[in-house]
């Protein structure tokens, strides 16, 4: 029985006693190259017993329902989240028989998922997915300093009334 590994709408086949790697590093199976995400993330192995997951010692986590993992068995759809329990990348893993499916040795260098299509508006069509990877990573990085920018202000405010309790504590005291 062959797996299918669904990321983002492209799917890659891998077949039978095959198996795969999830991560960053350029030459994973199914690349994911996003703040979170190790280089080798998530081993996808076929053992006797079926499709095994295997978090590779990642710095984030792999995690599924909420619960982070170390290893997982999959007998049916399962969606995994990598970096993060509910905020981390998807990805689904879906056993399939080997004559359902054309079985894929590597996956495609161009995916047809990352191009736009005639429905796209212009400004966010792109025709080279390292663009969509590095624009993805922008956008998450912009939320983090969204995040990070209530904290800096607070900062900011706290040492501005400080500073003024200092000067008026000064002016008192002459």
């Amino acid at each position: 029985m062959a797996l299918k590994i669904t990321h983002r709408g492209t799917e890659t086949v891998i077949a039978d006693g095959a198996g795969a790697l999830l991560g960053a590093d350029p030459g994973a199976t199914v690349r994911i190259a996003r703040p979170g995400i190790s280089r080798r993330h998530v081993l996808v192995t076929h053992t006797a017993s079926g499709w095994v997951v295997e978090d590779a010692a990642s710095k984030n986590g792999t995690y599924h329902e909420g619960s982070r993992i170390t290893r997982l068995t999959i007998d049916g759809p399962t969606t995994i989240r990598l970096g993060h329990p509910t905020e981390g990348e998807a990805v689904t893993l879906t056993p399939v028989s080997d004559e359902a499916t054309k079985v894929l040795p590597e996956p495609p260098r161009s995916r047809a998922a990352d191009r736009p299509s005639a429905s796209t508006p212009p400004a966010a069509a792109t025709v080279d997915p390292r663009l969509d990877e590095m624009l993805a990573t922008l956008a998450d990085t912009v939320k983090a300093l969204r995040g990070l920018t209530f904290s800096v202000w607070a900062m900011i405010a706290v040492t501005a009334v400080l500073a003024l309790l200092t000067l008026f504590v000064g002016i008192l005291g002459r």
